[in-house]
């Protein structure tokens, strides 16, 4: 299985998801507008982790399974999102004390079988 645009994709996805809360909630008490901040620069981090993992990480065979985790808890933090937007029930359960051990069970979940299955995984 070539899972290397999937792991491109998800860590890109990571990383701006992480990226962008953290220096949004960072700049919050400084500037009105955070976001304006984050967005850009959390965009900017996931282009160059994704163009990074898709062009040199991806050959290291032994990074392989730490970059589909990493990219499964951009994938999980997604799906939790959808989920909240799309099932109005769902939301007064889905938070961010929820949605971020999901995602982290899952990233987890993710990197064990990378590691197991290694030689399935091109």
């Amino acid at each position: 299985m070539n899972a290397r645009p999937v792991a491109a994709l998800g860590v890109a996805l990571t990383t701006f998801l992480v990226v962008a809360a953290l220096l949004t909630d960072l700049l919050a008490a400084r500037i009105a507008f955070s976001a304006i901040v984050g967005l850009p620069v959390g965009l900017v981090a996931g282009a160059a982790s994704g163009i990074a993992t898709w062009t040199r990480l991806w050959g290291v065979s032994r990074a392989r399974p730490h970059l589909l985790g990493t990219a499964a808890f951009g994938y999980a933090l997604l799906a939790v999102a959808a989920v909240s937007y799309s099932v109005p029930p769902a939301r007064r359960f889905v938070s961010v004390e929820t949605a971020v051990p999901f995602a982290a069970v899952c990233a987890i979940a993710a990197f064990l079988l990378a590691r197991r299955y290694a030689t399935r995984i091109a």
